[in-house]
């Protein structure tokens, strides 16, 4: 092969000496560029533009966090306790799990909850990935560890940590306790209709007849005009008269979910 190349190029004009000339910088280029775009990456000397509003709150929450631990670092303070750093971690974390990226935002959450392990908002997203996942029995055990630490002042917090706790329990066929969680959490003030109406739906399987009217007339009580409450309660009503006049009326008493 040496031989025919330097046959080639004894041989060859001067413009084809030019041209292979041309070829051969141009190949060097690129190999150079390709190596240069390569360390740039690794280095996030160059970041990719975002193309989604989860992609764009990981960037921010990156570039946050990075800001956060040089002032953690000046401060003296440990950079893995520091409340900014935690906070972006959080905020990356969250972004990690609207782009499907499990098993990343599991790695970021875990770094968080190493050193803050009270953290009730990394303990909801440690839950809601293990309930992605389908791990329902350590789902519940860090939904349930999560209430444990959450405050009063965290209402949302405990909400989505007793909704996770009612769907696990769910899929492992536990319908009443899971009632239970779905009823604590639709209560939680400002209370939700979503939840009232999935926990009024949850009472039908189980033949709760009063309990499933008392939902469906706290839906219609901050949104009047749900179609599906609405079906529900028609039936109840025709079926089940004597069930949701008790239900209207422990309603009025406030002892409906007692």
């Amino acid at each position: 092969m040496k031989r025919a190349a330097a046959k080639y190029l004894r041989d060859a004009t001067p413009g084809q000496r030019r041209a292979a000339l041309v070829a051969a910088i141009l190949t060097v280029v690129m190999l150079l560029a390709a190596i240069a775009l390569f360390f740039a990456t690794e280095m996030e000397l160059l970041r990719p533009t975002p193309t989604t509003a989860a992609e764009t709150q990981y960037l921010r929450a990156r570039s946050a966090e990075s800001s956060a631990i040089e002032a953690a670092r000046n401060a003296g303070e440990d950079i893995n306790t520091a409340p900014a750093v935690v906070s972006a971690r959080l905020d990356a974390a969250n972004a990690q799990l609207s782009m499907g990226q499990l098993s990343i935002a599991a790695r970021t959450l875990d770094l968080v909850l190493r050193d803050n392990p009270y953290n009730v908002k990394a303990l909801v997203l440690r839950g809601n990935i293990y309930e992605d996942l389908e791990d329902w029995g350590n789902a519940i055990e860090t939904y349930y560890f999560a209430l444990e630490s959450a405050a009063e002042q965290e209402p949302e917090l405990r909400r989505e940590a007793l909704r996770g706790i009612s769907h696990s329990l769910v899929s492992l066929g536990q319908l009443p306790q899971a009632m239970d969680s779905l009823t604590q959490a639709a209560l939680i003030v400002p209370e939700s209709t979503t939840l009232h109406l999935a926990a009024g739906e949850l009472a039908l399987e189980l033949e709760r007849w009063e309990l499933a009217s008392a939902h469906f007339y706290s839906v219609l009580r901050f949104d009047p005009s749900n179609e599906a409450a609405l079906e529900h309660l028609a039936m109840l009503e025709r079926d089940h008269t004597e069930s949701t006049q008790d239900a209207l009326k422990a309603l009025t008493e406030g002892t409906a979910y007692e």
